[in-house]
């Protein structure tokens, strides 16, 4: 398999012909035929098939396409690296995903405001479940992932983990809060025993089909709650609590600029776990520069936040 086999398959997955991916590359119909039939013999696999209307890719070759593009984006982001003379003139990449965490969002933030104003960049992050934000990391979407461990899911996250070559550095051990709107019949408690909230319901971030130990918030037994309220959204899930007696749980480190100032934030008392927050990134791959010092925000946001209180 060589690069230019790759640029030659994605090539022909923008004109689905032969002979038209072929003009665009400037060679002829069939070095791409023999450059199509090389790969397809090097992974026995079937990439395309050929009919009357042209060609079309098989599931395989679909997949193989989503591979053979990160494996050119990785080269050509390796190229532009190692060019000393143009590295001024790349744009700052950052790509975050993370489960729906305030902090998350308030480190962004801060990254984006320490870009100079005239300098290119391309920033993002996605928020979503536990397995989306494993996904993004091992497919290269993202370059850092955000998520909890507790005593409970611990085990299985770090063995999948370790299946996908993962690796996973703490930043702050949590002990769960509960938030509730400002006006809630427990807002006014220093401090709170899981029985106390049992009888309200409880909101929390629908996980889809995936196992519960994927859940992003701490754990609760089945019936902690009488009645549950799943979102996929975090603004949906602050509007809900804002406007009803419905609560959910978290670190309890989140900005008021972030969340709003109408919600309470109330530590659990002996809670029936603890969350350690932490990045998750490829094993064995440096981080960009732009990853650092996201991790640098995020750290000094979250241990600063810790110290205060």
């Amino acid at each position: 398999m060589t690069l230019q086999q790759l640029r030659y398959i994605l090539e022909l997955s923008r004109h689905n012909s032969i002979s038209a991916a072929a003009h665009a590359l400037n060679i002829s119909q069939p070095s791409l035929s023999t450059a199509i039939k090389d790969l397809e013999k090097e992974f026995s696999l079937t990439l395309v098939e050929r009919n009357r209307h042209g060609i079309t890719f098989t599931p395989a070759g679909l997949e193989f396409l989503h591979y053979a593009g990160h494996i050119l984006s990785h080269a050509e982001a390796m190229h532009d690296h190692f060019q000393a003379e143009k590295k001024q003139d790349l744009p700052q990449v950052l790509s975050i995903s993370s489960q729906h965490y305030p902090f998350a969002d308030e480190a962004f933030i801060h990254a984006l405001q320490h870009v100079p104003p005239n300098a290119a960049c391309t920033f993002t992050l996605r928020e979503g479940r536990t397995s989306q934000v494993i996904h993004d990391v091992v497919t290269r979407e993202s370059q850092l992932g955000i998520l909890f461990l507790s005593h409970m899911n611990a085990r299985f996250l770090k063995d999948l983990f370790h299946k996908n070559k993962l690796e996973f550095t703490p930043l702050c051990a949590f002990t769960p809060c509960l938030y509730v709107r400002s006006g809630h019949p427990l807002a006014e408690f220093s401090h709170v025993v899981p029985g106390q909230f049992s009888s309200y319901p409880c909101v929390r971030f629908e996980q889809g089909h995936d196992k519960s130990q994927f859940s992003e918030e701490l754990l609760l037994p089945n019936r902690a709650s009488r009645q549950c309220i799943y979102v996929t959204d975090r603004s949906t899930l602050f509007s809900i609590i804002r406007a009803t007696d419905a609560y959910t749980i978290g670190t309890g480190h989140a900005a008021p600029s972030i969340i709003g100032r109408h919600l309470a934030v109330i530590p659990i008392e002996n809670p029936l776990d603890t969350m350690t927050v932490g990045w998750i990134k490829m094993a064995g791959e440096p981080l960009s520069e732009e990853a650092s010092h996201y991790i640098t925000i995020l750290t000094d946001l979250l241990r600063g936040r810790e110290n205060k209180e």
